[in-house]
């Protein structure tokens, strides 16, 4: 192994070492996520998808290679200028490969011109260039440094002139001049950097973003409990102030923040339809994943999507396989097909969309969840655009045949009728209009059936006694299922205010289901969950459907703080009706199991309806050469300071390792930004660029920065730091490196894993 790294230049080894901000929003995702699946138009062949992929990947390995170029290009270009003679320049190492008595080729292609050999060589992890009296390996450094002497004749012995360096060798130059050669890598990533930025905001769209606008808060969050609202607009996170903030930056902002003091709150600025709204409270970890080894902050916020189909996704598989295997249940909605009303009733664009938000038909079509809908539609073929209605029955929910208690009040809102009654965390609800509370789910959705309607919640304090909440639930609401994250906090009744969570206690069998003989009684505790996909069909649904974590999906899970019953029902939303669940039960202290399925409720229904819109997209567009570079710069700077903000975290510990991406990492996110256009893809290589940039230059011997710091040492004692010691330095530089892409090697196998083993 150490043959094949330690004649190399490590200055573009460490580019596959880390990329900071692409893989943070993959690794902090909260699993499952639920991605549209199925298309409307019809499905490419096998032959036109692999073309799309090869050509992907053809412009990773062009774009991840001219990174590379550029870097070395720059230590290239000013050893020239300096005189230095250079001996190579190579794309990738040309290091012999030996496996057995089987010989592998070095190089992939190599040709002379005048006295520098160029060539491509057979290991893709990096780039050099071989400068005469430069060699980053310790072993052979003194061989390389007896190369360029020669003694004068003319001197006298004890002359200390009478060894001279070949005036064509790195070492004979300058400090001023070596230290220009050594940076001049990092200088040209950041110019090319800049340029490639400039170049994609100077497209014909720009580049497109998720703005931090608003889409959906999260029940009992603290966004939800500081009144931040579907349709605000994030424009500050503490430091950061920007008017055309991304969602994306928004996430980073907040997570570096909890990274560096979760206990400090967030200073939040909104445009709210124009007006400036600021906020300051502290944000919440409850939503990492423990296995993750992070406690990231969030907020509770969800990005904004207009009332668009896709132009390919449209429908989700969860319709056709997981909520029912019925096409009746499937809207006939067509590809860029625009919702304009539901039930005759307009839904309101804004200042921000022309195409309504996906909240605003929420709030209308959730308190019908239980109804038929009919939507009215425009819809564009070629050139013509026609209204139409399209109908959208209701979606019958589905459980394990078991009702759960529900649990103590979670959260509270500011100003609401829960609030105003005196109602606190920790509250018990005990009846709904009069009734016990039988269900926590079906309380829910019992609520938003009398929209509009006088309702009354028994509420009973610490103290015993009892309180009666009364409210009217409003005619237009959202039910938030919190889909998709670990450990929601709960379920917000319709317009009370208040958030509380779903036990994992029994309180209820439904009679028809599996579950009624499977010997649960009411009072016992579900303490695991395992769903079990028998057929290949079923494991690929689930693979598609929750990615990341469909291999977690499928184990044995334990219902806790972050698995909690609401996230089984909700992922049990979405699987097929007769699935096999395997639960696990305690009763008097002993555990138990028992098989159960995915039941079907025939009285119930849900208020998500399986349809994916499109995500709210902006465009970061220049309208000059001028504009285009200062926004190049302006990207190229941000990216950097995530770059050293993230080193300085996982320097104090604050950052786990497991974070840290390897070349197979960067290729899935480069490969991904290639399938979503040349601006992505080029805004990657400017985030890898930044990357690149800040990592060499860190002062590690056998890095540029490394390099960097002997000539600054020399420039300070007037002469060359001690050769044994900077071998000695370099060796473990070099160790040190090797250590280190083991290590991502090691994460990038895990993270494979993850992705692609589910």
């Amino acid at each position: 192994m150490l043959d094949l790294f330690l004649n190399q230049d490590f200055s573009s080894l460490t580019s596959t070492l880390s990329t900071v901000q692409g893989l943070a929003m993959t690794w902090f995702d909260s699993i499952p996520s639920l991605l549209a699946v199925e298309s409307a138009v019809p499905e490419p062949s096998v032959l036109a998808q692999w073309g799309t992929r090869l050509y992907n990947i053809m412009l990773v390995a062009l774009g991840l290679g001219f990174v590379i170029f550029v870097h070395e290009l720059g230590h290239f270009l000013a050893a020239k200028t300096f005189g230095v003679k250079c001996e190579k320049f190579y794309i990738g190492f040309d290091v012999p490969i030996k496996i057995g008595p089987i010989r592998l080729p070095s190089k992939l292609v190599h040709f002379q011109w005048g006295e520098t050999e160029y060539g491509i060589g057979a290991i893709p992890l990096g780039g050099y260039v071989k400068m005469l009296g430069q060699d980053d390996d310790p072993r052979r450094a003194e061989e390389e440094a007896k190369r360029i002497r020669t003694e004068n004749p003319t001197a006298n012995t004890d002359d200390p002139d009478r060894i001279k360096l070949d005036p064509r060798s790195f070492p004979a130059k300058s400090v001023g001049a070596r230290m220009v050669i050594i940076s001049a890598g990092v200088v040209m990533n950041l110019i090319f950097g800049v340029l490639m930025a400039a170049w994609a905001f100077s497209g014909s769209e720009g580049v497109p973003y998720e703005p931090a606008v608003v889409g959906e808060v999260l029940p009992g969050d603290p966004a939800w409990k500081n009144g931040i609202q579907p349709g605000d607009e994030v424009v500050q996170v503490d430091s950061l102030k920007d008017n055309e903030l991304t969602f994306r930056d928004m996430f980073m902002s907040v997570l570096f923040h909890g990274l560096r003091d979760a206990k400090k709150e967030l200073e939040i600025g909104l445009d709210r339809d124009g007006k400036a709204v600021q906020k300051k409270f502290l944000g919440t970890t409850v939503h990492s994943d423990p296995k993750r080894g992070l406690q990231h902050l969030t907020l509770g916020l969800r990005s904004a999507a207009i009332v668009q189909v896709g132009k390919k996704e449209t429908v989700t598989k969860s319709i056709q396989l997981g909520f029912n295997q019925s096409e009746a249940y499937v809207p006939d909605l067509k590809a860029n097909d625009k919702v304009t009303g539901i039930n005759g009733t307009p839904l309101s664009a804004s200042k921000l969309s022309d195409i309504p938000f996906e909240f605003k038909l929420n709030e209308k079509m959730h308190p019908r969840m239980h109804e038929k809908v009919t939507l009215q539609v425009e819809r564009t073929e070629g050139d013509t655009k026609t209204n139409v209605d399209v109908e959208w029955p209701a979606i019958p929910m589905k459980s394990f045949g078991l009702r759960f208690k529900a649990g103590p009040v979670t959260a509270v809102l500011k100003e609401s009728p829960a609030s105003q009654a005196g109602i606190q965390e920790g509250d018990s609800l005990v009846a709904f209009n009069g009734a016990p509370i039988e269900d926590s789910f079906t309380l829910v959705l019992a609520a938003a059936a009398m929209h509009g309607k006088p309702a009354s919640l028994t509420i009973e304090k610490a103290d015993k006694s009892r309180v009666d909440l009364k409210w009217t639930i409003p005619d237009e609401f959202v039910v938030s299922t919190a889909e998709g994250t670990l450990a929601p906090l709960g379920l917000e009744i319709p317009g009370s205010g208040l958030v509380f969570a779903v036990s994992n206690i029994v309180s209820a069998i439904e009679p028809k289901s599996l579950a009624a003989k499977s010997g649960i009684a009411v009072d016992d505790v579900i303490t695991q969950i395992e769903f079990i996909a028998n057929t290949p069909t079923e494991k690929e649904y689930i693979k598609k459907v929750y990615l990341y974590g469909a291999s977690e999906l499928l184990k044995a899970t334990p219902v806790d703080k972050s698995h909690n019953s609401q996230y089984f029902h909700n992922l049990a939303q979405n699987m097929r009706e007769g699935m096999p669940v395997k639960v696990n039960f305690e009763r008097d202290g002993k555990v138990s199991s028992a098989q159960l399925d995915i039941h079907v409720e025939s009285d119930w229904f849900w208020p998500e309806r399986g349809v994916i819109f499109t995500a709210l997209k902006f465009h970061h567009k220049a309208d000059s050469v001028a504009t285009a570079l200062g926004m190049g710069l302006s990207e190229i700077r941000r990216r950097m300071g995530n770059v050293l903000e993230f080193l300085e975290l996982l320097v104090k510990g604050r950052m786990p390792f497991n974070v840290v991406g390897g070349p197979a990492m960067i290729a899935v996110e480069a490969t991904d930004a290639a399938s979503k256009g040349i601006s992505p893809l080029l805004m990657f290589l400017v985030m890898l660029s930044a990357n690149l940039a800040i990592v060499n230059f860190l002062p590690i011997p056998a890095l540029d920065g490394g390099h960097m710091m002997f000539l600054i040492a020399e420039a300070a004692l007037g002469k060359p730091v001690n050769e044994a010691l900077q071998m000695k330095l370099t060796m473990i530089g070099v160790l040190g490196l090797l250590c280190l892409m083991g290590a991502v090697l090691i994460n990038d196998s895990f993270n494979l894993t993850r992705i692609f083993g589910g």
